[in-house]
């Protein structure tokens, strides 16, 4: 991709994130990059163009990250993993934030969203599932019980900006974010989980946070 063409998507991202799907025009964007609109048009020849060059950028990513399957087994690399979906949410908060109007404006590209929602519920599921069988996680209470589990994690991740956003809510930093999802598997460590969470996972959700005295981890013991 030319400098240019990367120039107008960089753009396009930041006006996107910062004023919202909806509300951006190729001559918000073309301004925002320094070029006129005959300029940008000849390299994208509408807002449709822009945003699927977006969405094409942003799959390689997700792509990348949900290939990781059993990479990632102990504690430390799912925290390591959630930083990397950390660092979308907010690169590309766009794409989470309007989600409905994704949907509606751009059904092809929601339809692949979808197969990545699957691919990373899956992902965290298989994840659980090893631990358990590690004896990190405790065997699970009900059918499914992991599986809903996954499922609430990935709407933490999926939702977080939004609800966020919606309640008024400033501390959006990564440890925060982590820490939402870390409380839904506190409950579930067995004794030789939770030392290796104490260990390793604490410290490093009081550094990130700001605050060690933030959540009270001893409630979980």
């Amino acid at each position: 991709m030319n400098s240019t063409k990367q120039k107008i998507l960089k753009s396009a991202i930041q006006l996107f994130n910062e004023k919202g799907l909806v509300n951006v025009r190729l001559q918000h964007i073309a301004d925002n990059t320094g070029i006129s609109v005959g300029n940008l048009a000849y390299h994208y020849y509408s807002k449709k163009a822009i945003i699927q060059a977006i969405d094409a950028e942003l799959g390689e990513e997700l792509e990348l990250l949900l290939s990781i399957d059993q990479n990632f087994p102990s504690l430390i690399d799912f925290d390591n993993h959630l930083g990397r979906y950390f660092f979308i949410l907010n690169q590309y908060s766009f794409y989470f934030l309007d989600m409905l109007e994704m949907e509606r404006a751009y059904p092809k590209m929601h339809s692949k969203r979808l197969e990545y929602m699957e691919k990373m519920i899956a992902q965290i599921h298989e994840w659980l599932l090893l631990n358990m069988d590690k004896d990190i996680l405790k065997p699970e209470k009900g059918e499914n019980h992991y599986l809903h589990t996954s499922e609430s994690i990935w709407m933490i991740i999926t939702f977080w900006l939004t609800q966020r956003q919606v309640r008024g809510k400033t501390e959006i930093g990564e440890g925060h974010f982590k820490e939402f999802i870390w409380t839904q598997l506190f409950p579930l460590f067995t004794e030789a989980g939770w030392m290796e969470c104490e260990a390793i996972i604490l410290p490093q959700l009081k550094f990130h946070s700001g605050d060690p005295y933030s959540l009270d981890f001893r409630k979980f013991t």
